[in-house]
């Protein structure tokens, strides 16, 4: 539901158009669009703490209301800044994208000149005789510093280094009338976003605490007001069944139970099974990588390359992960997904790959109906090695991936999705005493993003018996 909201008189709407949520809802507009916000947008843009804390699902609109709120305030007052942190530079740049779209769309009248503009900065002249500037900064995840005014931690749950972030944030806003806001979605019972949001360590009563679900959002849900009464009350299932809207059952059905709550119903998921805890995978992920979606686009390696190819079957994707590895150090160079793509098509990309790179080692699977695709490659690609998916090698894949996180031995893209894979690999000890590494199926797959970077990152063991693939070498004199 919108916010309609009369004025009497002339005093009145221009009271209303000082306020962060007036100037948004009079005077903002979007792809020519105007502003509509939320109920719960209405909510936190009026939230006058020093301390705003907002557990959320994704995708409900609060890195668009940070832009929003941002540039109300360099308009409205005479001197500004705003500070945001975000996951990654991709997000960090958006941001601003969004704050200079709308200050285009805004009535000239209202506008002040903007006299600095780049893709992580914009600065607004004040119209007074002393000509002062106000601010929006943007940056990935680091402690912002010599900075004083607002700052935004965006999904701050998601970062390497939170608690420095958030450290050194507080230092901003005390010297100013300024705000800290911290934002995510959850990501495990683990790091300062959690210890805030949940209080179960210590108690932060200077926080004021906010829980935005997926049900609370018109984009999600069908009827927003006769959810945000009984919604809170059901399962998940039912709740998605009874108010859901089609791309949110799409989510339901594409995701396991557990992951689809931390997403869009902001539970903080106890990862008490992962046999990866995100403290082990996050150090070992940086936005900072040169990657390549084609063979043809990669630099020459200063290590050997080596990848690993997971066969996908006939629910899920097929996988392909490229690392350069230096002195037992793995770097990702190349991850790509081949969805409903035919073997035939699977296998020609493959060739063009070894065609085209000095790859050292592939590793497939040929387990079922790989097995044709890796022979086919060995015949004739002898670096290319088939490798059996049993609960053994599973283990010992998932072993040797663990170790190079543990020494902080491999670096990986700062991705949502193959984070998520990895952190959904649980051991399981089955009845027979056997142990199981694996993930729950869903819609997008079964953890095949994961294989394929732990076949390519696999320590390599000497057999006694040459394996397909291998190059034995005769050395005279």
């Amino acid at each position: 539901m919108t916010l309609g909201i009369v004025k009497r008189t002339e005093e009145e709407f221009a009271d209303w158009l000082g306020t962060e949520w007036g100037f948004i809802s009079g005077l903002g507009s979007f792809d020519d669009e105007p502003v509509a916000l939320e109920q719960y947008q209405f909510a936190f843009l009026q939230n006058r703490s020093r301390f705003r804390w907002v557990t959320k699902s994704r995708q409900v609109g609060f890195s668009f209301l940070f832009a929003l709120e941002a540039l109300a305030r360099c308009h409205l007052r005479e001197k500004h800044t705003a500070v945001f942190v975000s996951y990654n530079l991709d997000d960090a740049k958006e941001k601003i994208l969004v704050a200079r779209q709308v200050h285009e769309e805004l009535p000239l009248a209202y506008q002040k000149r903007l006299v600095v503009d780049s893709k992580t900065e914009l600065a607004f002249e004040s119209n007074g005789t002393n000509k002062r500037l106000s601010r929006i900064l943007s940056h990935p995840s680091k402690a912002p510093r010599g900075k004083k005014g607002d700052v935004y931690l965006d999904e701050l749950a998601h970062y390497v280094n939170d608690r420095e972030v958030y450290r050194g944030s507080t230092a901003l806003i005390l010297r100013s009338n300024g705000q800290l806001t911290g934002c995510s979605t959850p990501l495990g019972r683990r790091g300062i976003f959690w210890e805030i949001a949940n209080e179960e360590l210590r108690k932060y009563p200077h926080h004021t605490r906010q829980y935005v679900p997926w049900w609370l959002c018109r984009f999600f849900c069908a009827d927003t007001k006769r959810a945000a009464v009984e919604a809170p009350n059901m399962p998940t299932e039912e709740r998605v069944s009874v108010f859901g809207r089609p791309t949110l059952i799409e989510q339901l059905d594409s995701l396991p139970l557990d992951d689809f709550q931390q997403e869009f119903e902001g539970r903080f998921v106890d990862e008490t099974y992962s046999f990866f805890p995100y403290e082990l995978i996050l150090p070992c992920t940086t936005d900072d990588l040169v990657m390549v979606d084609d063979p043809t686009s990669m630099r020459a390696p200063e290590g050997r390359l080596v990848a690993g190819f997971d066969v996908g079957r006939t629910r899920d994707r097929s996988e392909l992960a490229v690392f350069e590895e230096i002195e037992g150090r793995f770097t990702c160079r190349m991850l790509k997904s081949f969805e409903g793509t035919p073997f035939a098509e699977q296998e020609a990309e493959l060739r063009r790959l070894l065609g085209t790179l000095l790859v050292a080692r592939l590793s497939i699977d040929r387990s079922g109906i790989g097995m044709n695709l890796a022979e086919n490659l060995a015949r004739d690609f002898p670096q290319v090695v088939g490798e059996n998916f049993t609960n053994d090698t599973k283990e010992r894949w998932a072993t040797d991936f663990k170790i190079l996180l543990q020494r902080r031995d491999v670096t990986m893209p700062r991705d949502r999705d193959l984070i998520a894979q990895i952190h959904a690999i649980k051991r399981r000890v089955l009845p027979s005493g056997k142990v199981s590494f694996d993930a729950e199926r869903n819609a997008r797959g079964h953890a095949d993003k994961f294989w394929a970077v732990a076949l390519a990152c696999q320590r390599e063991r000497q057999s006694s018996t040459p394996r397909t693939g291998d190059i034995s070498v005769r050395v005279l004199g």
